[in-house]
């Protein structure tokens, strides 16, 4: 074997990679030529596409700092049978022991510790519960696991901390398990792509939402999650929608999901703000805020952890500089508030609305008229009558082209519902909180 190569191989390992990294690499057959060119030979479409996402940028640069070349080359070899691990540990067998007379293998330990990394706090403790008891006993609870919310607030963070604490675990986005069925119909090989993604304990699915419409992978996945309930095997499905909101998905589908365990990770509250950045002010050996600052800081509406991030991303950059902070969190609270009120149109009404009964946006404006849509509803006429210039007739076009007297009707209903009217009362006394301020 070539020194190029070899080095390769060694450093490679010593990058921070994923099981599911360490799976692909070990899908590759490498080589060298004359020329210094790594040869990366693959048995299928599939393997190279998946290498060419996930890893194909790392193996460049790799090789690059071995060999001082980037020329990395794919090679399709349909008879290739790579029988040696790229990773020697890959090949070590799990202890076995005999009860009864029967051999049963011993499954290793999941690694929890790696949940310790995670900010947990109300909006997201059931879910990160639950994360827990799916890694810690793969297919017997809350199976299928559905997790949903906003983008940013860490649901992926969540599906790759599971991934790393499992043994037998694969992460896959949509749009890469889309293009492998794509791939593998289109080349034939899409056995490929079912036998690996069903030979673990644990499958993680990222974003589904983004198959809504498309027939042929929507029914995979209901194959999918149909066989890792018949076989004791857990999958985890992620969604910035809850399953009832996801229109075009076969109701089949749907109700699997429903049979499960369904829950939400909400957006960070003020306690969780507040520990990013007494964590990141540790850092600065708490020089970067004073108490002050965190108190007055923790006050800005955030809607994800990226918010929180691009915060303080500003403040090191501040203190780096030499700037100070003491401006940056003046604006940024003056923002804030300047924020709240302009974006007090119809818009941001439907959607403070749809937040607060968790009711997904079409439904409010569709025909729909179950009690919750409903309620809903007449909380957003109400709403809207009263912090926006729209008419009756313009509040019935914007909510899916409802009648003047049936808008008349939600207005009553509000104002009958002690319920209604306390809601409208938070929403009051959160706008003249800010106009006050």
């Amino acid at each position: 074997m070539k020194q190029e190569l070899v080095d390769f191989k060694e450093k490679i390992l010593k990058e921070q990679l994923s099981k599911t990294d360490m799976y692909w690499l070990d899908q590759v057959d490498f080589r060298t030529n004359k020329e210094k060119e790594l040869n990366l030979f693959v048995n299928s479409e599939f393997v190279k596409s998946s290498i060419e996402k996930r890893l194909y940028k790392k193996i460049k640069s790799v090789y690059k700092d071995v060999s001082g070349s980037e020329d990395c080359v794919f090679i399709l070899d349909r008879k290739l049978k790579n029988e040696n691990s790229f990773t020697p540990s890959a090949a070590e067998p799990s202890e076995e022991k005999s009860v009864g007379g029967k051999v049963k293998k011993d499954k290793p330990v999941p690694n929890l510790s790696v949940f310790n990394d995670l900010l947990v706090g109300v909006p997201n403790n059931l879910a990160v519960t639950a994360a827990k008891n799916v890694v810690l006993d793969p297919g017997k609870r809350f199976n299928p696991l559905f997790i949903h919310g906003e983008p940013g607030v860490g649901k992926t963070h969540l599906l790759k901390t599971m991934e790393e604490s499992c043994f037998s675990s694969y992460y896959i986005d949509s749009e890469s398990f889309l293009e492998s069925y794509v791939s593998g119909i289109k080349n034939q090989d899409i056995d490929l792509f079912k036998n690996k993604i069903r030979s673990v304990d644990v499958l993680l699915i990222d974003d589904i939402q983004f198959f809504v419409g498309k027939k042929g992978v929507s029914e995979e996945l209901f194959h999918t999650i149909n066989y890792f309930l018949n076989n004791e095997k857990a999958v985890v499905l992620v969604s910035d929608q809850k399953p009832q909101s996801l229109l075009g998905f076969p109701e089949r589908l749907i109700s699997r999901v429903l049979n499960g365990l369904v829950t939400d990770i909400g957006k960070p509250d003020k306690k969780m703000f507040e520990e990013m950045l007494k964590l990141k002010n540790e850092s600065f050996k708490d020089v970067l805020l004073t108490k002050g600052e965190i108190l007055e800081l923790v006050e800005v509406e955030v809607d994800s952890f990226r918010d929180i991030n691009g915060i303080i991303n500003n403040l090191v950059i501040n203190k780096q500089t030499g700037l100070g902070n003491s401006e940056y969190i003046k604006n940024i609270l003056g923002d804030s508030k300047k924020n709240l009120v302009s974006f007090l149109t119809p818009e941001f009404i439907l959607d403070y609305v749809s937040g607060v009964y968790q009711v997904d946006k079409k439904l409010i404006v569709s025909k729909n008229r179950s009690a919750g849509v409903a309620e809903a509803r007449n909380l957003c006429v109400a709403l809207l009558r009263k912090h926006t210039e729209l008419s009756l007739v313009q509040i019935g076009i914007f909510l899916g082209g409802r009648s003047h007297s049936t808008v008349l009707s939600c207005l009553k209903r509000s104002k009958e519902s002690t319920l209604l009217l306390k809601e409208m009362n938070i929403f009051d006394n959160k706008i003249n909180l800010v106009g006050s301020s």
